[in-house]
């Protein structure tokens, strides 16, 4: 093969990619908006100034306020990570792809056939943008109120946020994978909740029954957003975190079910 033609097949998949990169950006931005200008969107923003405004307002209406120890103060917030990041899931990405045959969106977002891979990407994207901003604003608001009772940061919310970001992708995998195959957005919720509240449970509290290694699970690593901290609570010690075998665990959870959603996704006709 010549130099010409090495140059011309170089020149053609960077534009390839470039045109991949467009669309999936595109799509990201549509979606955010869509997220953005939806009812979920004011539901869940509702929804988190509420846990935190129990959080920090009921210690001081049943006793003596919040504690003034940081790390403490923190994980008594990081409690609540797992459950919002599974919330977010359920409410946001369960619905991604589904929505695209229910509406048929996909088809006037470009003005030519736009690749189904593109539409994942775009969508995954989307997602992880909005959940990360959440859980910025959640963070940062725990810091504040860290900064305002205890006089400080604990430095491990750093590390927390950090699991919780890698949660989230875990768990907008899962979501999207149920999307990529059902034909109700409302069918594709019921079960990414009933799957990620109950079905984990249950299966890793077999599994532990039994003696049988459950750490692979999504709901017992997420355990270490909150254990990360290693707060004894209620005499019960926090469960040793292992970062990079839960970091591994979220990440492997993450692309293997958005693998296999795009996959499924791709088969499937508008």
């Amino acid at each position: 093969m010549s130099e010409t033609q090495d140059a011309n097949n170089y020149i053609r998949m960077r534009g390839g990619i470039s045109t991949y990169l467009k669309q999936s950006y595109v799509v990201m931005k549509n979606e955010i908006v869509k997220f953005t200008r939806g009812k979920k969107m004011l539901l869940f923003t509702a929804l988190i100034f509420l846990v935190l405004i129990l959080l920090t307002a009921v210690p001081y209406l049943l006793g003596d306020g919040l504690t003034d120890n940081a790390t403490e103060l923190a994980a008594s917030y990081s409690s609540f990570v797992a459950l919002i990041v599974l919330l977010f899931a359920t409410l946001f990405a369960s619905t991604s792809l589904v929505s695209e045959f229910e509406e048929r969106t996909a088809l006037i977002l470009f003005t030519r056939p736009v690749k189904k891979s593109s539409i994942l990407l775009g969508k995954l994207a989307a997602s992880m943008v909005i959940g990360i901003a959440f859980l910025a604003f959640y963070y940062a608001f725990t810091s504040v109120v860290s900064l305002a009772v205890a006089g400080s940061v604990d430095s491990t919310m750093l590390t927390s946020f950090g699991l919780a970001v890698l949660y989230l992708f875990c768990m907008v995998g899962i979501a999207l994978l149920i999307s990529s195959v059902m034909k109700k957005g409302s069918t594709a919720t019921i079960i990414t909740f009933v799957m990620s509240l109950l079905i984990f449970s249950i299966v890793s509290t077999l599994l532990g029954a039994y003696d049988v290694e459950n750490w692979w699970l999504p709901d017992v690593a997420s355990g270490a957003i909150y254990d990360v901290f290693g707060f004894t609570f209620a005499g019960i010690p926090a469960a040793t975190v292992d970062l990079a075998r839960t970091s591994g665990v979220f990440v492997a959870w993450g692309l293997v079910t958005t693998l296999i959603a795009y996959f499924l996704f791709k088969k499937r006709s508008f």
